[in-house]
């Protein structure tokens, strides 16, 4: 995963805060803060008190409504990877996930979490009532998780509600590829939806208006993505991250000199990508991209460790690990991955492995 903040971790999966995620819990503490100072129900340091809490407590929500999907998979024997948290919410990886009755309840997992959630706020703030800063701060948090399981439901991808339909889908008979296209579909149907709804909403409500926009917007643009890494993941179920790799014998010196690899490797004009050793670990890869921004006056001067792209965590992978990870790690700047396999680099994967390996996949 990318950069973030580790907050722990739930059957051996790490939970990955996104630093977007406290711009949530900031939008909504201030959103709470002016909601207090409005009504006049308390002073200014304890609506500042009961703000800060309900900026953490939405961020806590949002964890729950995740945790909720891992604690259905773990109990349906699937393996929870990974929960990132983030500006517009979360998102929890999960492998296996592929019967209907199994789709249907994890991803209804989450809108049940957040619908509960509004149950848990709602009763004390309709006991205290909303002349109270705590019963107005509560009301807000029971408002947003109402919202919040609302809108996972709705029927379009990368949504909860995207899945559940096609889990209904495929239960019925229907390919999941196909089932998958349409739920993509359907999601960025509802976006276009949101966005028309927050224009016309932006010039009677002004700032609630935008919001709908932006979150049409995102909905819109995520179906795209959401669809089309869903379909290669049912295209990618049963290979190995080992079935795309191309193997490679040795890693590169970075002490070598350009001109000494192309003489030693004979690469020639389509220089294949290849990881890059220094002081015996693999820190970087070097290719066609990295010779071509070099000067071939410059060749006999310029080191592999100088030329090469540096890799990070996420662009190493086991080579027996499912090859739809390729799909759920962030991309690092090398757009490669290096493969391993107890520690000992033994492939490499670029772009053209990938599509050379489509022929043989199961076609949409």
């Amino acid at each position: 995963m990318n950069a973030g903040i580790r907050l722990g971790s739930i059957y051996g999966a790490p939970i990955v805060a996104d630093v977007s995620v406290f711009v949530l819990g900031l939008l909504f503490g201030v959103a709470v803060f002016v909601d207090l100072q409005r009504a006049d129900v308390g002073s200014t340091g304890s609506d500042a008190v009961l703000s800060i809490g309900a900026g953490v407590l939405v961020v806590v929500s949002v964890l729950l409504h995740e945790l909720a999907h891992a604690v259905a998979a773990h109990r349906l024997g699937l393996q929870v990877r990974a929960i990132r948290l983030y500006l517009f919410g979360g998102y929890t990886i999960i492998d296996g996930v592929r019967t209907a009755r199994a789709e249907f309840r994890v991803s209804a997992a989450g809108p049940l979490a957040s619908a509960v959630l509004a149950g848990v706020f709602a009763l004390p703030a309709w006991l205290l009532g909303d002349d109270t800063g705590i019963g107005r701060a509560l009301f807000a948090l029971a408002a947003v998780n109402a919202l919040i399981a609302v809108f996972n439901v709705l029927p379009g991808f990368p949504l909860d509600g995207g899945r559940i339909l096609r889990g209904i889908m495929t239960a019925r008979g229907v390919d999941r590829v196909d089932a998958t296209r349409r739920v993509t579909t359907i999601g960025r149907v509802v976006g276009y939806v949101l966005i028309g709804a927050g224009l016309v909403l932006v010039f009677r409500f002004g700032v609630a208006g935008f919001i709908v926009l932006v979150t049409g917007w995102y909905l819109a643009s995520a179906a795209v993505a959401a669809g089309r890494r869903e379909q290669l993941s049912v295209a990618f179920d049963g290979l190995t991250v080992r079935d795309a790799m191309r193997e490679t014998p040795e890693a590169i010196s970075g002490r070598l000199t350009i001109s000494d690899i192309l003489d030693h490797y004979g690469f020639g004009s389509t220089l294949r990508t290849y990881p890059v050793d220094i002081d015996g670990r693999v820190t970087g890869v070097l290719g066609q991209a990295e010779i071509d921004a070099v000067s071939p006056s410059r060749w006999f001067s310029v080191r592999a460790n100088t030329a090469m792209t540096p890799i990070g965590p996420t662009d190493v992978l086991e080579a027996d690990e499912p090859l739809d990870t390729l799909l759920l790690r962030p991309a690092g700047p090398s757009r490669r991955v290096v493969v391993v396999e107890r520690g000992v680099v033994v492939g490499v994967i670029e772009g053209r492995d990938i599509v050379e390996l489509m022929p043989e996949l199961p076609q949409p």
